[in-house]
């Protein structure tokens, strides 16, 4: 009797095809973990990037932060905070709530991260090779989360060679970036390209932040639209 045709793929490639549903290009990883920082309750984001986001892209915050165990965990595909049963898709109030972004962002990257969760007197660190955590250890520092990720798509060729100019996945990651910063003018956000702060904007009104972001020569043109 022959084998059959179909076969199950395994953890590591079910998880790169999974990759290409979420992340398509740096500013999709500029998103995932911004909102996973936002979600975090985080007042204060820092995102920096290197060569357009190609060869990192790195988001600190000051949010909840993490422990050990939910750090390893965060890393898992299906493992949220977000939600536990089918019930709560009925009343989400985070941004993400999948447990898929993480995952699939670590499968095709080198991930070093560090988080501190509130309370807490020392926090991990991790580094992630391929989605495959291959060192962790105790790590000090403030509340908060800190992510670098690099040499995105290293392990998937065909995938890295479709990424455009520096200059074209960079200005993508700002347009995320600066959309992400209007959304939520009650967070200081930072954002450094290639060594250099591209614009830091405090916390702010919406027409504060609207101006800080897009230019001054707005501010006569903003209508204000009450709910």
């Amino acid at each position: 009797m022959s084998d059959t045709k179909i076969k199950i793929l395994s953890d590591d490639v079910a998880n790169k095809i999974a990759a290409g549903e979420v992340v398509e290009r740096p500013a999709s990883v500029v998103k995932e973990m911004v909102e996973n920082a936002i979600d975090a309750h985080a007042r204060s984001i820092t995102v920096i990037l290197k060569e357009g986001g190609k060869d990192l892209i790195q988001v600190v915050d000051d949010g909840n932060g993490m422990g050990p165990a939910d750090l390893k965990l965060a890393f898992q595909r299906h493992a949220t905070s977000k939600i536990l049963t089918s019930e709560d898709l009925a009343t989400i109030g985070t941004l993400g709530f999948r447990g898929e972004a993480l995952a699939s962002i670590a499968s095709v990257s080198r991930i070093e991260v560090k988080s501190i969760e509130a309370g807490a007197h020392a926090g991990t660190e991790l580094h992630l090779d391929g989605g495959f955590v291959v060192t962790e250890k105790p790590a000090g520092g403030t509340q908060g989360t800190n992510i670098a990720v690099k040499n995105l798509f290293f392990n998937t060729p065909a995938r890295r060679k479709f990424l455009r100019a520096t200059s074209t996945e960079y200005r993508r990651c700002l347009v995320m970036a600066n959309r992400l910063a209007l959304a939520y003018p009650e967070v200081q956000f930072t954002l450094v390209h290639n060594g250099v702060v591209i614009w830091e904007v405090k916390k702010q009104s919406v027409n504060e932040r609207v101006c800080a972001i897009l230019g001054k020569r707005l501010q006569n043109k903003l209508i204000e639209i009450e709910e």
